[in-house]
């Protein structure tokens, strides 16, 4: 991935989360993408889409900041934190109208310009603290 392909996939992936625009995925995601996060199997895309949706359902306001990024021959690794107002339900928890923080790391594998598998790991614990 050159220089280039790297900022405009890191701007589109930005735009997915903060715009919010889940169809993103499609242009920035192969079509056999995987997703790997916790608790979870391995999501197709179109399982991935619905995931990132259902933590739009419980923090409608639910945004991305990248804090790092660092690229390898075919991964690109980012460092982030979403952050969000709990107004729906989460992991069977209803809405609390709390702040929550969650820290993560992605990475991403990257074929031909486009991602063909991520793994996520994030503090899905430590947003449960946060809500009680």
């Amino acid at each position: 991935m050159s220089t280039n392909q790297m900022s405009l996939f890191i701007r589109r992936f930005d735009d997915m989360f903060n715009k919010p625009d889940i169809s993103i995925a499609d242009e920035i995601f192969a079509p056999h993408f995987q997703a790997h996060y916790p608790l979870t199997p391995t999501l197709n895309l179109v399982n991935f889409k619905n995931f990132i949706n259902g933590f739009y359902d419980a923090f409608p306001d639910f945004m991305m900041q990248i804090c790092d990024t660092v690229m390898t021959n075919e991964r690109l690794i980012f460092r982030v934190a979403y952050f969000g107002s709990h107004k729906g339900n989460f992991m069977g928890i209803p809405a609390t109208g709390c702040d929550v923080m969650m820290p993560g790391i992605i990475i991403f594998r990257i074929e031909d310009g486009r991602v063909v598998e991520n793994w996520t790991e994030i503090d899905i614990l430590g947003v449960i603290q946060q809500l009680s």
